[in-house]
């Protein structure tokens, strides 16, 4: 720009001095018509070198670029650095977009671009074979028309994208993929969607081996714990010594039958066995219902209040969430201190039906909070194996808020105490 100004300078100033110096040696006229003829081939000039650049424009290369003269010289080399430099950008895009490509067909899972109307930007092959897809046809078109599902729609609908969801491909329910969206660029989209029909097979075979095995138990150990207790009638044992053995094999006999029991509901509740959760449910009747067993197990005389909500009733298993209560009361009944206080929640909360336990006993660990729901997890195996715990409560508890679309909530301080929250969502509410 600075030698475009430059020249542009020096040809006023050429044309100046021609001019004075004409107009004084001939006549003004003479010395016009002559800075005229120069400005106007200096112009053919210029709009020669400009048709040139816009021929080469047309059919930019390297190869059929003109010199030119003068500036029009330094603005072609201009022009030649500029396309050179182009020229090698586009191809370490090419060759950055081609070593993600070839990345994405490699990918397990199916991978689809979608713009801000989730029309399909591209595609790998991985999910063309999920999804029915054709790389060429549907390019373009927007994804629900291609692959009509009505939770991928509504998935697309709702646009929120935090969790991701589980479609079924077939009747028989063989083939089942998991679809997460994920944002990026401004209003871009990208579809993860992943077979995991392989996985939710062998998670299904392990809670069937697992009840089988349960099933198995539950006779042999109910014959034995009968044996211990016919043993105890007839022998009429009067030695402390083979009393207290008889004791310990009928409490491992039983927390043995516990176990299995636990062991069973858990696999139920996963493999959704009790398949109606739209039972009428009226939380007043059953929670009086829960009182009235802890009676017997509260050995350590708790303060147990209740503020119960006699109108809040849902919909649910009532089997399944009599069994969440009572593990959370039960629990706490366990691991609170002698004389401590408990108190015990079912109210309506910001439109939310909320079942709370809370006590004051020792409080867990933060480190410990995120684990606790995990099968067989104990902060304290000791003193959990002694108050007669399975190490399952929670974890069923657990599994039966989630077959219930709800949220299990555990806060607690140590030296303060916990909390148990089991929170369901408003469509469980009933009149």
């Amino acid at each position: 720009m600075q030698d475009i100004r430059w020249s542009t300078f020096w040809f006023f100033v050429f044309e100046i001095l021609l001019f004075l110096i004409l107009s004084n040696i001939y006549s003004i006229e003479k010395a016009l018509i002559v800075c005229l003829f120069l400005m106007s081939c200096s112009l053919i000039l210029h709009v020669f070198w400009i048709y040139k650049l816009s021929k080469w424009l047309n059919n930019p290369s390297l190869s059929n670029l003109p010199h030119g003269t003068g500036i029009w010289q330094h603005i072609f080399t201009k022009h030649y650095q500029i396309h050179k430099e182009s020229k090698k950008s586009k191809k370490n895009l090419v060759s950055t977009l081609d070593q993600f490509t070839k990345a994405a067909e490699a990918l397990m899972d199916g991978v689809v671009a979608l713009n801000e109307s989730n029309e399909i930007i591209w595609s790998n092959k991985r999910s063309q074979i999920m999804l029915n897809l054709n790389s060429k046809k549907d390019t373009g078109q927007p994804i629900n028309y291609i692959f009509r599902n009505t939770d991928l729609i509504s998935y697309l609908e709702k646009g929120n994208f935090e969790e991701s969801i589980k479609i079924h491909l077939d009747a028989s329910n063989t083939k089942i993929i998991e679809i997460k969206i994920v944002r990026f660029g401004e209003k871009q989209k990208v579809l993860i969607a992943k077979d995991i029909s392989q996985a939710i097979k062998i998670e299904s075979d392990r809670k069937e081996f697992i009840s089988n095995v349960s099933h198995e138990l539950r006779t042999p150990l109910t014959v034995i714990s009968g044996f211990i207790e016919t043993l105890e009638d007839i022998l009429k044992i009067k030695g402390k010594e083979h009393k207290d053995i008889l004791k310990m094999m009928g409490d491992q006999a039983y927390n043995m039958s516990k176990l299995i029991d636990d062991l069973l509901l858990l696999s139920n509740v996963e493999s959704s066995l009790f398949q109606n959760r739209s039972e009428k449910i009226v939380i007043n009747k059953m929670i009086s219902k829960i009182k009235k067993s802890i009676l017997i197990l509260d050995s350590k005389n708790h303060i147990i209040k209740y503020q119960i909500d006699q109108n809040l009733k849902i919909y649910g298993s009532k089997k399944e969430i009599e069994s969440a209560f009572t593990n959370l009361i039960t629990n706490a009944i366990r691991y609170t201190n002698k004389n401590g206080s408990i108190s015990i929640s079912w109210r309506l909360i910001n439109g939310l039906p909320i079942f709370e336990v809370r006590d004051n006993g020792n409080g867990i660990e933060k480190k410990h909070i995120n684990k606790i729901t995990e099968r067989f997890y104990r902060v304290d195996a000791d003193r959990s194996r002694n108050s007669g715990g399975t190490g399952l409560g929670l974890s069923i508890v657990k599994n039966i808020i989630k077959q219930h679309n709800g949220e299990l909530k555990i806060s607690s301080d140590i030296g303060k105490g916990s909390s148990f929250k089991l929170v369901f969502n408003k469509e469980s509410i009933f009149n």
